[in-house]
């Protein structure tokens, strides 16, 4: 049995110290505990020398000599180290502090933050914004660990942690053995380093510094070059471990042979404490069946039932046991961690309860694969089987597919209860699953799905199912590795889902349900610390409710205009192509020729052809649309090269508009209304979407735009009971110009929209130096285009190309404009600055939008990311103000009790479908609401229009 002999002493039975090994584990589970790491790795130096002894003899020679207690003890501690899968990292001829460095360097560059535990003031000069030095004071006021950044450094060192180098050059390393200049204390070389800037800076101007540590310095400036070199870290080093190789993912098993080996019994527990839920991650295991519902203080907390269990989740027949479940999960609590502290947990969520719609997913089984169409067209086209109830202590399952009538009845009194307080991943999608069923869904209070995109996630192109967003958010904010999710959604042989509800497949549903249980807590702080709740709970959440409704609405389209529209465009790119045909003689190597082969238009642009080679891609050279329309222009106008250019272009734009003719047709075939999708977690800048269809593909400025625009109408038929008389459009005028103006606060331009003025024309006769009566329309056409390029981040070559100018007018057209509108280029500049200082830019409302690629070491990526550091705060909070609008426009209509209803938003417009008599007051609202959406130190201008179409509606 392990003997503690005296204050913080240990020795196990056979005599070996332990305390160390103790002191270790001891500090590694508090900092587990307040900092959740995903990746642990430590460091250890080797015996004898490194790199730097061979330079400098004397290096670290005056440590103190290891005590004997201490014997063993390493190797026990790196023992312990592999239970708990931690790396325990060495490297010949360097120290320890260099894997740390090299460590740091990898965890910032995959977008970590780093936590770095380490009692070296040699680690002052990794620490930034993103690296965190944990540094253990073991006496005074502020004895524990202290957390240094960038500003605790400075203040404890007076320098800045890139400088901290080149003090201890100065002063010396008394730990390192390494002598600095005399007399010179960190005060003097704190201020010689803010003099001269660096220390290459105080050794140039060595000569001007007076007195006798001028002397001192002048004398030992071999010695401070020396310290320099060897307290500089290396961050280079190949590594025997890969950065993923490092994620947490302890052994308890293992760890609990350790403690019977080192004969350890109170810090076991302490620590299956504190390591169970890392590696159980999905949630304390649910009761079993019969044990009594307990609350936090262990006193029973009412009546109970006998479920009937299946695997994780208690299956439910009767009305009874479920109100039961209800009635205790509205009160549990979240608990306590594993030291004993309550839970955390958001006010608004407590007694909440997570709802999840089971959907009927395809399963492997032998000789049937799934595949991501095949769940994609699950999740598009859902038949639901069930669902899972989730408190913070168990989960409910309702087979919907065998439900007795008083279940169902009891189930639709709770789901539609708005005191019920509800979670619900995809909501709005959920929602309307739910109507589709009979259920009507209130109460729900958080969607994770939305808070996740309110700190910054956005699933990627490939992983937009929901198995695979679930996988995502687990990782990235619960630590549960990707595969185990993976083999429960993939299971190589599983039953048929729902012939009875399968152990896997239920036990799967049941843990997704506990993991968005767990994501809704956690984001919640998320968007707390980022300053994105009052955005999510005043904007994003009320929303969603709006854009649910505007979804059921839909708007009708006209069946004979758009199958008119098809012949048309089908015609047109059938004679673009005969054209082409005609211009190259038929066919291409023996095969009909096929404008929509890359490699036929390879053979045809460049071979056949001659013109001149494009941008190279991996086929060959490139036959997008920007390579074609560049291509137009280095070739003669009567050329065969143009006119087959420009019958490619026609067939290519008549097949896009066929397409989206019929991707409107197919939308709507149900009910002669179109149905969109809209996508609010999906555009970084705030903006919505929309898809199945995407109304965001219909052209504004062309005649075949407006035709399409045409085929949407007023419902031609009475909607229950509601006769409609005509569509009422609006939109904002020049939104993002009047907000870069505000932002900017540009005293010119915004007299010049005080006094109504027409904008480009004003910036026009500014720019140019002339009346504006005299500015042309090309005068007008140019600023107009600088004006939104600079929004933009266009470069003056990038304005050149737009506007079909030489660069150097481009650039004389840019520094003119920043003559008369210096605070506008001010303005500019200052956004980029401050997006680098943070990382990330925000609204007017302080929505974020993250860019960590502004510190790429790649040219493009950095400069692309600038560019979008200058539009993020203008186009963020034009969709910030849309969506108020919106938000107020739904509420004002409910508030009149009138039976106009808002049906798209399509850019910065917004439509509503006006009931007969309703329009002076629908538009009314439109107006007030749009107009009064955030005030400005430029009004906002509202255009309105009215018709029976889209098209004849516009303005």
């Amino acid at each position: 049995m392990a003997e503690k002999t005296g204050s913080h002493v240990f020795v196990r039975s056979d005599g070996q110290h332990t305390e160390a090994v103790h002191a270790f584990l001891s500090t590694l589970l508090n900092i587990i505990k307040d900092h959740n790491p995903s990746h642990i790795a430590v460091a250890f130096d080797l015996p004898g020398g490194t790199f730097r002894t061979e330079e400098y003899s004397e290096y670290k020679s005056g440590r103190n000599v290891i005590p004997e207690a201490f014997d063993g003890q390493l190797d026990l501690i790196k023992k312990m180290l592999g239970a708990l899968k931690i790396p325990a990292l060495t490297q010949e001829n360097y120290e320890a502090d260099d894997i740390v460095a090299t460590l740091t360097r990898q965890g910032s560059e995959a977008q970590y933050k780093v936590l770095i535990l380490s009692g070296d003031r040699d680690i002052f000069q990794l620490v930034t914004d993103d690296v965190t030095l944990l540094y253990p004071v073991t006496t005074g006021p502020s004895k524990g660990i202290q957390r240094m950044d960038p500003a605790a450094v400075e203040k404890k060192t007076k320098v800045p942690p890139r400088l901290y180098p080149d003090l201890a050059a100065l002063t010396g390393e008394q730990a390192d053995n390494l002598p600095g200049v005399p007399g010179v204390g960190p005060g003097f070389a704190a201020k010689w380093l803010h003099e001269y800037g660096d220390l290459e800076g105080v050794l140039a101007n060595s000569e001007n510094i007076k007195g006798k540590k001028g002397e001192a310095l002048r004398e030992n400036i071999e010695n401070v070059r020396r310290n320099r070199r060897l307290n500089q870290l290396v961050d280079t080093l190949n590594l025997d471990v890969e950065f993923d190789q490092m994620r947490f993912i302890p052994d308890l098993q293992e760890l609990e042979a350790f403690f019977d080996e080192v004969e350890f019994r109170t810090i076991r527990k302490r620590a299956q404490d504190i390591l169970g839920p890392v590696i159980r991650a999905l949630g304390a295991q649910v009761r079993t069946a019969g044990e009594e519902p307990m609350t936090d203080n262990g006193v029973p907390s009412g009546p109970t039932f006998e479920p009937i269990r299946t695997d994780d989740a208690i299956t439910v027949k009767s009305a009874a046991d479920f109100r039961v479940w209800c009635e205790h999960a509205a009160h549990v609590g979240y608990g306590r961690d594993a030291s004993g502290n309550a839970i955390e947990v958001p006010e608004r969520l407590k007694g909440a309860v997570t709802l999840f719609p089971v959907i009927d997913v395809p399963v492997a089984r032998e000789g049937v694969k799934v595949t991501k169409t095949k769940i994609r067209a699950a999740e598009e086209n859902p038949v639901l089987r069930g669902i899972i109830l989730t408190s913070k202590e168990s989960s409910l399952w309702i087979n919907l597919t065998n439900i007795s009538e008083d279940l169902a009845s009891a189930f639709a009194e709770w789901v539609s209860d708005p005191q019920m307080r509800k979670i619900v991943m995809d909501l709005k999608n959920q929602r309307k699953l739910l109507r589709e069923y009979g259920y009507k869904l209130d109460g729900a209070i958080e969607d994770p799905s939305l808070s996740s995109y309110m700190c910054g996630y956005i699933a990627a192109a490939n992983r937009r199912l929901f198995a695979e967003r679930i996988e995502d958010l687990a990782e990235k904010y619960l630590w549960i590795p990707q595969q185990e999710f993976s083999e429960l959604v993939f299971p190589e042989e599983a039953p048929s889902l729902f012939e009875m509800p399968g152990e896997e497949n239920l036990r799967y549903f049941t843990q997704v349900s506990r993991v968005i249980h767990e994501l809704a807590r956690i984001l919640h702080f998320e968007m707390q610390e980022q300053g994105q709740l009052k955005i999510y709970e005043d904007i994003e959440l009320p929303l969603l409710y709006v854009l649910a409704d505007m979804e059921q609405a839909g708007i009708a389209v006209s069946d004979a205009l758009l199958n008119e529209l098809n012949d048309t465009f089908s015609s047109r790119a059938s004679m673009a192509e005969e054209q082409a045909k005609v211009l190259i003689g038929g066919d291409v190597n023996g095969e009909p020729l096929n404008l929509a082969s890359v490699k036929q238009l390879q053979t045809v642009l460049f071979e056949r052809l001659g013109l001149p080679k494009t941008r190279k891609i991996k086929s060959g050279y490139s036959t997008d649309s920007e390579s074609v329309a560049d291509l137009l222009t280095k070739v003669s106008p009567e050329s065969d090269g143009a006119q087959f250019l420009i019958a490619l272009q026609a067939y290519r734009d008549n097949i896009k508009l066929k397409q989206t003719v019929e991707g409107l047709q197919k939308a709507a075939v149900a009910d002669g209304r179109v149905h969109t999708t809209f996508q609010q977690n999906a555009a970084s800048t705030g903006r919505l979407s929309s898809t199945a269809p995407n109304l965001q593909n219909i052209p504004i400025r062309t005649d075949e735009g407006r035709r399409i625009r045409g085929a949407f109408i007023v419902a031609p038929k009475i909607l229950d009971g509601v006769e409609y008389e005509g569509l009422l459009t609006a939109d904002y005028s020049q939104i993002e110009m009047r907000i870069m103006v505000h932002l900017a606060a540009d005293e010119k331009l915004i007299q010049a929209y005080a006094d109504g003025e027409d904008l480009h024309r004003y910036v026009g006769s500014e720019v140019f130096g002339v009346a504006p009566e005299e500015v042309t329309p090309q005068m007008r056409a140019k600023v107009k285009a600088m004006s939104y390029g600079l929004a933009y981040g266009l470069s003056r070559f990038g304005l050149a190309k737009q506007l079909n100018i030489s660069s150097d007018e481009a650039g004389e057209l840019r520094t003119n404009y920043f003559k008369r509108f210096g605070r506008v280029g001010r303005f500019l500049r200052g956004v980029v600055k401050q997006a680098h200082n943070d990382g990330y830019t925000e609204t007017i409302y302080g929505r974020r939008r993250s860019l960590p690629d502004l510190d790429s070491p790649n040219r493009t990526r950095r400069e692309a990311a600038e560019r979008a550091a200058l539009n993020a705060p203008i186009q963020g909070t034009a969709a910030d103000i849309i969506k108020i609008a919106m938000i107020n426009i739904h509420r004002r209509l409910q508030e009149e009790n009138l039976k106009t209803r808002m049906l798209l938003q399509v850019h910065d417009e917004i439509i509503l479908e006006v009931a007969a008599g309703e329009r002076e007051a629908a538009q009314r609202i439109l107006v007030e609401e749009m107009s009064e959406a955030i005030e400005l130190k430029v009004p906002l201008d509202v255009q309105v229009g009215w018709g029976k179409s889209w098209e004849e509606a516009g303005h």
